[in-house]
C-alpha cells in the first residue's frame, strides 16, 4: 500500500508541476499586458518611456525563480517589489511603479549644469546603464528649477515633465498575484483529476 501511494504522489507533483507551469507562463502573460496597458507614455520627448524597458522586464520576469522546494513541498512564488530584480536598466521601472508624488521634470546632466553651473553628484539617475551623455534625472519642478529652466533656455516650456508624476504606485506584481490566487484551486483539482486517471491507467 505504501508503494502504490508514493507512486500516487509522484504522479501527482508530477502533474502539478505541469500545471503551475501553465499557471507560470499565463501569469507572466497577464503582467506584460498589464505592464502595456498601465505602463505607457505618451510624450515622445520623453527618455522614461518604460516600453524602452519592456523586453528587458520579461526577461527578467521570466528568468525568475518561480519553484522552491521545501523538504516534500513544492512552493509556487510571486514576484513582489522586493523579491523581483530591478537592478541596472530596471530601476527606472522600480520607481515608476513605486509611484511619484508631485511634478518633476527630465533634466539631463548637461542641461543641469547649464542650469546651475555644477555638474550634479546628489541625485541617481533613472537609467545609469546608458552613457554619461545620455543620463537622466527627474527633478521636482519647483520655483528654483522653473527660473533656472527660464534664465537658461529662454522658455518655460524647455524640459520634459516626468510622464508619471503625481501617480500612485502600481500594484502590477499584486494584480498578477490575485490572477494565479483566483486560479490555484481550478488548478489543484485539475491535477488531481489528472493523477486519477494517470494511476488508473498504470494499475
Amino acid at each position: 500500500m505504501d508503494k502504490e501511494i508514493r507512486k500516487f504522489n509522484t504522479i501527482l507533483e508530477t502533474e502539478l508541476v505541469v500545471k503551475l507551469e501553465e499557471t507560470r507562463d499565463q501569469f507572466i502573460i497577464f503582467i506584460m499586458e498589464s505592464y502595456d496597458i498601465d505602463l505607457t507614455v505618451t510624450s515622445p520627448k520623453s527618455k522614461s518611456d518604460p516600453q524602452l524597458y519592456r523586453d528587458d522586464f520579461e526577461e527578467r520576469l521570466m528568468e525568475f525563480e518561480y519553484f522552491e522546494r521545501l523538504g516534500n513541498k513544492l512552493k509556487f512564488k510571486i514576484p513582489t517589489m522586493d523579491t523581483f530584480d530591478f537592478r541596472g536598466k530596471l530601476g527606472i521601472v522600480k520607481h515608476i511603479l513605486e509611484g511619484t508624488v508631485g511634478i518633476y521634470v527630465e533634466v539631463s546632466a548637461e542641461d543641469y549644469e547649464k542650469m546651475f553651473g555644477k555638474k550634479i553628484y546628489t541625485r541617481d539617475p533613472l537609467d545609469a546603464t546608458v552613457p554619461k551623455k545620455e543620463l537622466i534625472y527627474i527633478m521636482r519642478y519647483n520655483s528654483v528649477v522653473r527660473a533656472a529652466e527660464i534664465n537658461t533656455f529662454n522658455s518655460n516650456k524647455y524640459l520634459v515633465i516626468y510622464p508619471f508624476s503625481n501617480t500612485p504606485p502600481f500594484i502590477l506584481f499584486e494584480q498578477g498575484a490575485e490572477f494565479v490566487e483566483d486560479k490555484m484551486d481550478m488548478l489543484v483539482d485539475g491535477a488531481t483529476k489528472d493523477t486519477v486517471k494517470t494511476y488508473k491507467k498504470t494499475t
